[in-house]
C-alpha cells in the first residue's frame, strides 16, 4: 500500500517493458530467443477487448461485450477466477473468505446467478439463530444488558445498550447528512468529506468510545482518522436502499465461488489464468498488454478491473495523470485476516453461551458459520481481524496466528479447551494481487471519485472501487456495465 505507482514516460522505449518483465531487449539473435512471446498473430489481430482480471467485474464485462459480438480475452494473474469472491471449498460449510452474501436488492447479482445456473439460498436468518453474541472487554464476557450497565461503557446514555460493533452504523444511519446519497461525490459536498473520527466527535463520542466502537474492528479502513465520513454516509444510503428491497441475505448454495466459476465456463473467448500483467502500452492502432510470463497480447481496447493497489505496480504508457494518477497511487484497501476454526464437540452447549464473540483483544471477532444443509448446525467459526489488528496478525507466521486464535478461544471459553482446531489462515493484505480487501477513501479523497474511472485513451476502468452508486458485488457489476458501454460507444 505504501509503494509508489510505477509508469512509463513517453521517452521510454518499448524494450523497457520487456526489461521490466525480466526479459532482455532483442538486440541480436541470442537475445531474440528471450524476447516476449506474442499471442498468435491471427488471434491477436481479431481481439476487440482484453479484460484484465477475472473477478466478477471482469467476467460481467466480458459477458456483456461478447453478447454484442466482441472478441474478448481475459487475463488473470491468480490461478483462479473470482477475485474477492473466495470460498474454502474443502472446509465444512464452505466458509467465505471474501464476498459473503447479496442483499435482496442485488438485482444484477441475482440475474448473474440465474444466468450461471447456480442456486441461491437465504442465509440471513441463519446469522440470527441461537443465543445472541457476547462482548468481551478485558476478557470479561457480557450480555447486551450487562454491557449497558457496565461502568466502563464509554458510550452516551442513549447508545449504552448498543454493542460496540453496532454504534458507528447506528450513528451514521441516524445522522446522515446527505439528502440524496446517490450524489455523495458531487463537488457541493466537499465540506462533508471530513474524517469519521471528526464526525463521531461531532456526534458526541469520546476518543475512548471511538477507539472501542470503530478502531478495534473498523467497517472500512484501519481507523477513524483515515476514513472519510462522507464515504460512510454513501455506504449507509446504499445499505438502506438494499434493505428496503427486503430482509433477505442470499448466498450461493455450496459456496459463492461457484458463481464466478460457472460464469467463466460460459465465456466464448480465452480466459488465461496465471497471467500477471506488468505493462500496458497504447499506440495508434490499439493497446498491447505485456505479461510476466513473456507473452504480449494486443487488442483495440483494454478494460482494467485491477484494484488500484495492484495497478500501481503496472507500468502504463503513456502514464496516467492528474487526479486519476493520484487515486491509483493512494486509494487504500482494508487489511482483513481470517482463521477458520472447527470444534470437535459443541463446547457452547456445555457452557450455555453463544460461540459468537466480539472481543477487544487479539482474538478479534468470532462469527458463527451455519452454512450446511441443516441451518441449526454450526459448521465452524470464522475468526476475523480487521484494520490494525489484521496487520498485527500479518506480522506473524500463519501457524503462530492459528495457535494464538485457539489459545485465546480456550482462555475465554474454558469449555473449549482441547476441542478447537484452526484450519485455514488467510490475509487479504498479504494477497499479492489485491493488497487488502475492500477499497476505502481517506478524508479529502472523495474529490478523486469523478476522475478515477475516466477512460485513459483506449484503457477503460471498472471494479467495485470505481462504482459510484453501489458497493460490493453489485457495485462491481454496475461498474462493468459502464465500462462495457464505454467500449461499445467508442
Amino acid at each position: 500500500m505504501g509503494m509508489d505507482r510505477r509508469s512509463f514516460t513517453g521517452s521510454m522505449a518499448l524494450a523497457g517493458i520487456g526489461a521490466m518483465a525480466g526479459i532482455a531487449a532483442p538486440a541480436n539473435a541470442a537475445a531474440r530467443k528471450k524476447a516476449p512471446k506474442a499471442a498468435p498473430a491471427a488471434a491477436s489481430s481479431q481481439l476487440d477487448v482484453i479484460v484484465l482480471g477475472a473477478g466478477i467485474a471482469g467476467l460481467h464485462a466480458a459477458h456483456l461485450l461478447e453478447g454484442q459480438g466482441q472478441k474478448v480475452r481475459i487475463l488473470e494473474a491468480r490461478g483462479r477466477v473470482g477475485g474477492r469472491i473466495m470460498t474454502l471449498l474443502d472446509q465444512p460449510g464452505y466458509p467465505e473468505m471474501g464476498f459473503n452474501s447479496m442483499a435482496a436488492g442485488y438485482g444484477r447479482g441475482m440475474d448473474a446467478a440465474n444466468r450461471a445456473g447456480v442456486e441461491l439460498h437465504e442465509v440471513g436468518a441463519r446469522w440470527r439463530m441461537g443465543p445472541p453474541p457476547l462482548v468481551y472487554i478485558g476478557g470479561k464476557a457480557m450480555t447486551r444488558e450487562e454491557w449497558a450497565r457496565f461502568p466502563g461503557n464509554p458510550f452516551p446514555e442513549k447508545y449504552r445498550n448498543l454493542m460496540p460493533g453496532e454504534v458507528v452504523g447506528a450513528l451514521v444511519a441516524q445522522n446522515n447528512r446527505l439528502a440524496d446519497w446517490t450524489d455523495w461525490s458531487a463537488p457541493q459536498h466537499a465540506a462533508l468529506d471530513i474524517s469519521l473520527h471528526a464526525r463521531l466527535r461531532e456526534l458526541g463520542l469520546s476518543d475512548t468510545a471511538i477507539h472501542l466502537c470503530n478502531d478495534l474492528a473498523p467497517y472500512y479502513g484501519t481507523n477513524a482518522y483515515g476514513l472519510s465520513a462522507l464515504m460512510m454516509e454513501y455506504n449507509d444510503g446504499f445499505v438502506k436502499t438494499m434493505i428496503a428491497a427486503g430482509p433477505e441475505s442470499l448466498a450461493v448454495k455450496g459456496g459463492n465461488m461457484l458463481l464466478p466459476m460457472a460464469l467463466a465456463k460460459q465465456l466464448k473467448g480465452d480466459l488465461l489464468l496465471g497471467t500477471e500483467v506488468r505493462g500496458i502500452v497504447q499506440n495508434g492502432s490499439g493497446v498491447t498488454v505485456h505479461c510476466a510470463d513473456g507473452t504480449i497480447h494486443s487488442a483495440r481496447k483494454v478494460i482494467c478491473t485491477l484494484p488500484f493497489s495492484a495497478l500501481r505496480h503496472v507500468a502504463i504508457e503513456p502514464g496516467l495523470s492528474g487526479l486519476q494518477a493520484e487515486a491509483v497511487a493512494q486509494i487504500g484497501y482494508q487489511p482483513i485476516s481470517m482463521v477458520f476454526v472447527t470444534a470437535e464437540t459443541p463446547f457452547w452447549e456445555q457452557d450455555g453461551l453463544s460461540p459468537a464473540m466480539w472481543t477487544d483483544g487479539f482474538l478479534g471477532n468470532v462469527m458463527i458459520q451455519r452454512f450446511g444443509d441443516d441451518p441449526a448446525q454450526i459448521t465452524g467459526l470464522l475468526v476475523q481481524a480487521r484494520g490494525n489488528l489484521a496487520q498485527y496478525w500479518d506480522a506473524m507466521a500463519p501457524g503462530t496466528v492459528k495457535a494464538m486464535v485457539v489459545s485465546r478461544i480456550e482462555a475465554l471459553r474454558p469449555a473449549a479447551k482441547g476441542k478447537v482446531r484452526a484450519h485455514s489462515f488467510f490475509s487479504w493484505a498479504q494477497e499479492r494481487f489485491n493488497g487488502g480487501d475492500v477499497s476505502f477513501l481517506a478524508p479529502g479523497q472523495v474529490r478523486l471519485v469523478g476522475d478515477m474511472a475516466k477512460p485513459a485513451g483506449a484503457i477503460h476502468f471498472c471494479g467495485e472501487h470505481t462504482a459510484t452508486n453501489a458497493r460490493g458485488l453489485e457495485g462491481a457489476m454496475e461498474s462493468a456495465e459502464r465500462a462495457a458501454l464505454e467500449v461499445l460507444d467508442a
